[in-house]
């Protein structure tokens, strides 16, 4: 897939101001982030906090996330954020993220739109990718059946591709795995960043993910996880 800035694009709609790739999409609007129940398809994975919806637009399988705030403050502002700058937005900012990454030939979602809906001083804020086909987390897996070693390796050599191009993921937990036709995927990169100092960040977003592991483990009867599979998938990384 090309990837180009010159596809790069923001629009106005109604109160929307929406980026999006012009080699994907053809004059979004409002319509593209409030798809009809025509247009959905059921799925069971799940991205982040809440449900996504998956659906078809123009040709492609997409993927749509809101941006919704957890514990406490989300009784009061609900999906709402403070801000007036899209550019400020989590929405835009893990759009271009992902555009980068895509630049870089690395195992993420493809960036397709990001909305930034205001009213007043707030806003709401979305993200669209293509769906990753056939794709399922690495977490549901291991609540079906055990992984084979191969496979944690390619974990390991996944999650080594981005910490070689110094590319930090906020939230690498179980959930943000996806396994698919033999290839593994990193997805979820809201509050995601590169950083170019210090490497100690690298081992913390590792113990991250074992701690992601371990929870999953104590809170399910049936999770295949155990101290073997982490060495494989340390294995990887250090191999990659």
């Amino acid at each position: 897939m090309t990837v180009s800035l010159e596809n790069i694009k923001i629009i106005s709609s109604g109160q929307r101001r929406i980026l999006y790739d012009a080699a994907l999409l053809e004059h979004p609007d409002e319509s593209l982030f409030c798809p009809g129940p025509e247009l959905m398809v059921e799925k069971t994975a799940a991205i982040g906090r809440g449900e996504p919806i998956f659906y078809q637009y123009q040709g492609h399988d997409l993927v749509l996330k809101q941006y919704l705030r957890g514990g406490m403050v989300a009784s009061l502002l609900g999906d709402r954020y403070f801000g007036l700058n899209p550019e400020q937005t989590r929405a835009f900012k893990e759009f271009r993220l992902l555009h980068q990454l895509q630049a870089l030939n690395l195992p993420a979602p493809v960036p397709v739109a990001a909305s930034a809906e205001h009213a007043g001083l707030f806003f709401r804020a979305a993200l669209i990718t293509l769906e990753i086909a056939h794709a399922w987390t690495l977490a549901d897996q291991l609540m079906l059946s055990a992984a084979d070693d191969s496979t944690w390796q390619a974990v390991g050599r996944c999650i080594r591709q981005f910490h070689d191009h110094d590319v930090y993921h906020a939230d690498l937990n179980a959930r943000n795995i996806l396994l698919s036709d033999n290839k593994v995927y990193l997805i979820d990169f809201d509050k995601g960043a590169f950083r170019y100092l210090g490497e100690s960040w690298k081992a913390s977003n590792l113990a991250r993910l074992k701690r992601s592991l371990l929870k999953f483990k104590s809170r399910n009867q049936t999770f295949y996880f155990d101290e073997n599979n982490w060495k494989q998938l340390l294995q990887g990384y250090s191999a990659a």
